[in-house]
C-alpha cells in the first residue's frame, strides 16, 4: 500500500469517527516518512477521541483553508489549543473558526450586502467582489441567505459549488437541505 492509499483509507475511518484506527494507519504514514498531512491527521485523530463532533468541523475547515494557508499544521494547532482553552467559557469550535476568518483577506458578507445595497444590484456586487476578494461567511443565515441570492440571480452552479463545500458544516440541517431545491432540476 503506498502512501496515498493509506491517506485515503485514514481519512475514511477519521470521517467515519474511527480515530483509533485512523491515528494508526497516519502513524505508519509517519513512520516511513515525514508527511503533513498525516501530522495533521494525527492531531485532528486525537483531538477526535475528546470531541468527535468538533474534530469533524474541524477538518473540513482544514480542508477548505489548507491551500491557502502557510502553516496549514499550525493553524489546526492553534484552533484546538483555543478550543481546550476556551473549553469553560462557552466558546464552540464554531466561534473559533469565526475568529480565525476575521484574519483571512477577503469582505466579511455583511460588508457585502452593504455593496449590494449600494449598487442596487446583487449580480454586478456579487461579481464584483468575486473576482476582487472572497465574501466571508461565517454564520448558518448568511450561508442560506447567499445561496438565496444566487439562485434568484441565476448562479445556479456557484450556488451547488457552495452546498457541495459547505454543507457538510451543517451536517443533516434541514434548512440548509432545503436549499437544493432552489436549484432547476438536472443542473
Amino acid at each position: 500500500m503506498d502512501t496515498r492509499e493509506l491517506l485515503n483509507s485514514a481519512e475514511r475511518h477519521f470521517l467515519n469517527r474511527d480515530y483509533n484506527t485512523a491515528i494508526k494507519l497516519y502513524s505508519i504514514i509517519l513512520s516511513c516518512e515525514n508527511d503533513v498531512e498525516a501530522e495533521i491527521g494525527v492531531i485532528l485523530s486525537d483531538f477526535g477521541l475528546d470531541y468527535p463532533d468538533d474534530a469533524q468541523v474541524l477538518y473540513y475547515y482544514y480542508q477548505s483553508k489548507k491551500a491557502s494557508t502557510d502553516d496549514p499544521k499550525k493553524m489546526v494547532e492553534q484552533l484546538i489549543n483555543s478550543f481546550i482553552s476556551e473549553l469553560n467559557s462557552l466558546k464552540n469550535i464554531f466561534d473559533l473558526i469565526d475568529a480565525d476568518m476575521e484574519f483571512s483577506d477577503g469582505i466579511e458578507y455583511e460588508d457585502f450586502l452593504n455593496i449590494v445595497e449600494e449598487k442596487a444590484n446583487f449580480k454586478e456586487a456579487f461579481e464584483d467582489a468575486i473576482f476582487s476578494t472572497k465574501v466571508i461567511i461565517s454564520k448558518k443565515w448568511q450561508f442560506i441567505d447567499f445561496i438565496k441570492r444566487l439562485t434568484e440571480n441565476g448562479y445556479y452552479s456557484v450556488a451547488l459549488d457552495y452546498l457541495e463545500a459547505h454543507a457538510p458544516f451543517y451536517e443533516n440541517d434541514q434548512e440548509i437541505l432545503k436549499l437544493y431545491s432552489l436549484l432547476p432540476k438536472g443542473k
